[in-house]
């Protein structure tokens, strides 16, 4: 049997999600598992004929997003640790087993996640900070970049920094991770009301809760092309505002989940007042040219 359960989340990736799967199986070093969410563009018949019994497909009838197809891959494997790979990416050769001699050195650690490319071979940013609440406020805002705040908005220590070399970090981001079946476990897998974008990041936190790890390991590596299920799903501006909606909804639940009420609504309280003062300088600025043309 062996050591990891790759698991690939599908909807409609009849064209993108072979790649994927592909490249799993050149690996050898991973059982691997389709979770398909109701797609409608005969997947799951092509897939069958491309890969017979070399693969486990999971049929969950529906769109369940993302943390939720995880979640009912995971239950169709037993290994000890699992692989989540993005259907629109593709992991290198040697990347699962450079992660699981990883994981194997490091008890503590629970989640290990490979050096990300872009398809034109530029390193992602594929490393996060857990949020504080000026963090959180700088990144949403364009004070974010004044050179004399930039230190204190979130991900700012990982600014800089090259991606060479292996380093703790509070998450990294789910196109590709790895992490052990027990731990997913013990914390119940990701939470299922996330539809998509921020279940990594609600996993990590709860896995560092937990007294458990989490790690970039720069000698794994995977390329990541984006937007895969997306073409599927009708009009690129209206997957835009789908993607647009789901990342609203997710940060909010993620914030009131692990931070609580008080600071986010004092956060976004923050974030509307700033147009207010924004509103107010031109305001200020508009009187003043009036009272110079007309003095």
């Amino acid at each position: 049997m062996p050591d990891v359960d790759a698991i690939v989340v599908n909807w409609n990736g009849r064209s993108q999600t072979p790649a994927a799967v592909d490249s799993l199986l050149r690996s050898g070093a991973a059982h691997v598992i389709v979770s398909d969410n109701g797609s409608t563009d005969d997947s799951v018949a092509v897939f069958r004929e491309r890969y017979g019994e070399r693969i486990t497909i999971v049929e969950n009838g529906e769109n369940l997003g993302f943390g939720t197809g995880v979640n009912r891959g995971a239950r169709a494997g037993s290994a000890p640790l699992l692989f989540l790979l993005n259907p629109d990416a593709v992991v290198h050769d040697g990347a699962i087993e450079t992660l699981v001699s990883f994981m194997h050195a490091h008890p503590k650690c629970a989640i290990a996640g490979p050096k990300i490319l872009e398809t034109d071979g530029r390193v992602a940013q594929s490393c996060g900070e857990f949020d504080s609440w000026m963090g959180a406020f700088l990144r949403s805002s364009a004070w974010g970049e004044w050179p004399v705040l930039r230190r204190f908005a979130n991900g700012a220590s990982l600014r800089g920094w090259n991606y060479d070399t292996p380093r703790r970090v509070d998450l990294v981001i789910g196109a590709a991770l790895m992490i052990r079946r027990d731990v997913f476990e013990q914390l119940g897998g990701f939470d299922e009301r996330y539809f998509m974008y921020h279940e990594e990041v609600d996993l990590a936190k709860r896995v560092a809760d937990a007294g458990y790890e989490s790690w970039f390991v720069p000698d794994a590596q995977a390329t990541h092309i984006g937007m895969a299920s997306g073409a599927a799903s009708g009009s690129e501006r209206a997957h835009r505002a789908n993607v647009e909606r789901w990342k609203t909804q997710s940060r909010r639940y993620y914030w009131i989940k692990h931070h609580g009420k008080l600071w986010y609504y004092s956060l976004s309280a923050a974030l509307v007042a700033r147009y207010a003062l924004y509103l107010a300088v031109l305001a200020g600025i508009g009187f003043g040219i009036k009272r110079l043309l007309f003095r």
